[in-house]
């Protein structure tokens, strides 16, 4: 299924959340990244190609390559947060609890007119 440029773009700046989220819990390779996406959205925030963000956050300096260690038999890279993507990791949940209880609002209002509507 082709996704529309808005759904792509919220879905883009959602994983970015989620990717500096679990990374200030921890350091982590990529993998590990996907599979706490999906595991943990039970498939919902499922990725094939996580490196774009973690490009996008790199390049913006949020994130650094912390160090390779061998995982598995296989060498892997890992990543860290930085101290700039802690402050904006914190601005971001902050803006996305307003919008979100704002469009919870919205929502719910439109439910209760939709069900007088019936």
């Amino acid at each position: 299924m082709n996704q529309t440029p808005i759904v792509e773009n919220l879905k883009k700046g959602i994983i970015e959340f989620l990717i500096l989220s679990f990374l200030n819990e921890k350091e982590m390779h990529i993998y590990e990244i996907m599979n706490c996406l999906d595991e943990l959205s039970g498939g919902a925030c499922k990725i094939t190609f996580p490196y774009g963000a973690i490009y996008r956050l790199s390049d913006n300096g949020y994130i650094t390559e912390s160090k390779k260690r061998i995982v598995d038999n296989r060498r892997r890279q890992f990543y860290a947060i930085t101290d700039e993507g802690r402050v904006y990791l914190k601005q971001m949940k902050s803006e996305y609890e307003a919008f979100m209880t704002g469009v919870n609002k919205i929502l719910s209002t439109l439910d209760g007119e939709n069900e007088n509507d019936r």
